[in-house]
């Protein structure tokens, strides 16, 4: 049984969290992580921020479990007008790397609970919940999640969301400081 807990949300500290909790993990691994933030209508909306940080770290951590040493692991952030109207901002999170990927047959049951596939898994740990969860939250945030794969291609994962705005709330200042395309970088 799952809740949301609907509070003002900063974009800016939402991903300044999942640096400072992946950023180890990176290091260890000798992975190569970038943030990529781009047209940025607003910085603060109304969301479950815990929820999101969830489905956010559970999407990084697959990808530091199955991408290489000296791989990438990117995460972009960027919003556009949302068809919900001006109240609404439309925030578009991807996560992509460049690991081992899956088949074709395994993505369309990725979200099913206890699905792992087999022949590259087993020696990595892992319940196979982590996706039906995300699934489940973004469903619950009335979002949409899809993942795009090839075997040792590495994958794609696009999770967009309808989020409330506050427009007197928003933090123009920091978001005026990124310049387009400009790169956050945390390892490698």
């Amino acid at each position: 049984k799952l809740s949301l807990n609907i509070d003002i949300l900063s974009l800016r500290e939402t991903m300044e969290s999942i640096v400072n909790i992946v950023q180890p993990q990176i290091k260890e691994r000798k992975q190569h992580f970038d943030i990529f933030i781009q047209d940025i209508l607003t910085e603060e909306v109304c969301c479950d921020g815990v929820r999101l940080n969830q489905v956010l770290i559970n999407l990084l951590s697959n990808a530091i479990k199955f991408t290489p040493a000296n791989g990438k692991i990117n995460v972009f952030l960027t919003q556009e007008e949302s068809p919900m109207g001006e109240n609404y901002v439309r925030c578009h999170f991807r996560v992509k790397d460049n690991g081992i990927g899956m088949s074709e047959e395994f993505q369309k049951k990725i979200f099913d609970t206890f699905s792992r596939e087999d022949m590259k898994v087993q020696k990595i740990e892992g319940t196979g919940l982590g996706m039906a969860i995300s699934k489940f939250i973004v469903n619950m945030m009335g979002g949409t999640i899809e993942v795009f794969s090839e075997v040792d291609r590495g994958s794609l994962f696009r999770v967009d969301l309808e989020l409330r705005v506050l427009e007197e709330a928003a933090d123009r200042q920091f978001w005026a400081r990124w310049e387009i395309d400009r790169i956050l970088s945390v390892g490698g």
